[in-house]
């Protein structure tokens, strides 16, 4: 509790003097709580009673200026003012160049326009660019399953079919003849009862003819393949022909693409240092040593296994 130093009554919330230091409760102080509140804590501490305000001292009014001290100032103001011709030149320099700051902003304004309406045309082109993409890779998806069927498709219409290289063509020669002599050679007995059809093919680049034979049963094929391929010296002296000797190979009969994907695998055989590559039922075969796992090559992207 505090006692007003005006009124000698007690109270709980009031104001101090910051002159005398003595506390007085509102009403006395003739300031409301909510003003007293509101006055924040440095001026609360610069508040006087109404007794010390009434006993400061009074601030002497100024004497009277004088005539030089007013000249005095009159010079100075002129001297100010000398300089304000170029400060108005200033200002409407910069005035005139705020002025084409304005117009190129403005130009530039309707060029970004203009930029934003080609990239949005930009974007919506490479959006349709996007989606024809997604067109054309499954278009290209299509296309190579499509090969690689009808490439198996065609490889597979020759799984019947021997292919013999070598053999020099002759005028009015017989070819059930050359089969023969070749089965006789290889210890095999090749029936024409077992033969659908044989003939010559043309090989591209070149004056030499191959001899496809097509057999009615795949298991013969195979089995006249695999006693050919027993004899490593199987030459033309062997089957009568006069004159220089030349080797005879007997193989599958492979379609264009699988000769070309034959050759490719060969050579990657050959760089990763495979030792064994042949064709056995219309498939690529390669093994890398006796101790590895055979590998079948169907198709290009097989090519990836041979590491």
């Amino acid at each position: 509790m505090k006692t007003c130093a005006a009124c000698n009554v007690q109270f709980n919330d009031g104001v101090q003097c910051g002159g005398c230091k003595q506390h007085l409760d509102f009403g006395c102080a003739n300031i409301s709580e909510a003003g007293w509140r509101r006055l924040g804590a440095n001026r609360m501490a610069q508040w006087k009673c109404p007794t010390c305000r009434m006993s400061s001292p009074a601030v002497p009014a100024p004497e009277p200026a004088s005539l030089e001290t007013i000249l005095s100032e009159i010079r100075d103001m002129k001297r100010q003012l000398l300089s304000l011709p170029t400060l108005v030149d200033d200002i409407r320099v910069i005035k005139d160049e705020l002025a084409e700051l304005k117009i190129t902003c403005e130009g530039t304004s309707g060029r970004l326009d203009e930029f934003d309406t080609r990239l949005a045309e930009v974007e919506l082109k490479a959006s349709e660019l996007g989606k024809l993409q997604e067109t054309v890779n499954c278009l290209q998806a299509d296309l190579a399953r499509s090969k690689y069927e009808l490439a198996t498709y065609e490889q597979r219409s020759r799984l019947n079919n021997v292919e013999i290289k070598g053999v020099p063509v002759r005028k009015d020669e017989n070819l059930f003849s050359i089969i023969e002599a070749i089965g006789q050679k290889v210890n095999y007995t090749c029936p024409k009862s077992q033969v659908n059809y044989i003939s010559r093919v043309p090989i591209f680049n070149s004056n030499e003819k191959l001899i496809i034979v097509s057999f009615l049963n795949r298991y013969v094929k195979e089995d006249f393949i695999a006693a050919a391929r027993a004899v490593k010296d199987l030459s033309t002296s062997h089957i009568g022909f006069q004159g220089s000797s030349q080797r005879i190979y007997v193989n599958d009969h492979l379609s264009i693409e699988y000769k070309k994907l034959l050759s490719k695998v060969k050579i990657m055989a050959k760089e990763k240092y495979y030792e064994f590559v042949w064709v056995k039922h219309g498939k690529i075969h390669i093994l890398k040593n006796t101790n590895s796992k055979v590998v079948i090559i169907r198709k290009e992207s097989d090519l990836n296994k041979i590491v």
